[in-house]
């Protein structure tokens, strides 16, 4: 579908395609990110130190952005056998390393400033999957992400030229004189719709009361982890690393269930923090 409209916007605009696809894919996930932003600040808007909350949380995302281009550099490097400046300068984007890389920088930013972090953290997972559901929606129109090969309802073809399409190509799947890729599952969708279902979860969660400081982080990083690992069965770009049978995200996720689990039930007899009105978001 991506394909398709930035095929008719080229041909009206004389604009590259592959420019429509990637300007669509960069506006939807700065939309949003916006969101998770402005929801966010909302919600600490009673909250006495929401300004050194907000520099926090700003600061962080420029470490987030390095942390979603890790995975893919170590990733490059692995294959070439070498670690060159044209891989640290071009390459893709993971959300799942770049999105703990940022959650953790808002952790350590708020420990340095003396702030406990639940405040921050637990407004901005309320709204990470709602975020997200649009990124991923971006994923769809620019094809990357793409699904596994089948034969199903559900299967959609990608335009020559997008990821899928070059994929398959490569493998020798595709005849001679194809124009689309082969049906594939829309795993864009499929996560779309899985962040949609969380952000419900979480926001019933929020609603509870009395409410932990940290509930809300580690209920988001428990679901989104069961989520990423189940759906990542249905992802078919092998740009994203196989290793064993996982893949890199799989493995990822399985590590993050286990630190939740091992904190929730090993450091659950202590105080997180200090439970006090400044701990709690003051409009939910």
């Amino acid at each position: 579908m991506g394909g398709f409209i930035a095929f008719l916007l080229s041909r009206a605009t004389d604009v590259s395609a592959f420019a429509i696809l990637e300007a669509g894919y960069l506006f939807l996930s700065l939309a949003g990110l916006a969101l998770v932003a402005a929801f966010a600040r909302r919600d600490l808007a009673g909250n006495p130190d929401r300004g050194r909350y907000q520099l926090v949380f700003l600061a962080s995302l420029p470490i987030g952005l390095a942390g979603a281009r890790l995975l893919p550099i170590i990733q490059d490097a692995l294959a070439a056998g070498r670690l060159t400046y044209g891989l640290l300068a071009a390459g893709g984007l993971v959300f799942y390393t770049g999105a703990l890389a940022g959650l953790c920088a808002m952790y350590a930013g708020c420990r340095i400033m003396r702030l406990s972090p639940w405040p921050l953290l637990d407004a901005v997972c309320l709204y990470l999957p709602l975020g997200h559901a649009f990124g991923r929606l971006g994923c769809f129109f620019g094809g990357c992400c793409f699904g596994a090969p089948t034969d199903s309802v559900c299967g959609v073809r990608f335009p020559a030229g997008s990821p899928a399409f070059l994929q398959h190509k490569s493998q020798g799947l595709l005849p001679d004189g194809a124009v689309a890729s082969l049906p594939v599952h829309p795993s864009q969708l499929y996560e779309t719709a899985g962040n949609l279902v969380l952000f419900a979860l979480l926001l019933l969660l929020s609603k509870r009361r009395p409410q932990l400081p940290g509930r809300l982080t580690a209920f988001y990083l428990a679901g989104y982890a069961a989520l990423r690992f189940t759906l990542e069965f249905w992802r078919g770009d092998a740009i994203r690393g196989v290793y064993f049978g996982l893949s890199a995200s799989q493995y990822i996720a399985l590590t993050t269930l286990a630190a939740v689990l091992a904190v929730a039930f090993g450091g659950g007899k202590r105080s997180v923090a200090p439970v006090s009105k400044s701990n709690f978001p003051h409009a939910r």
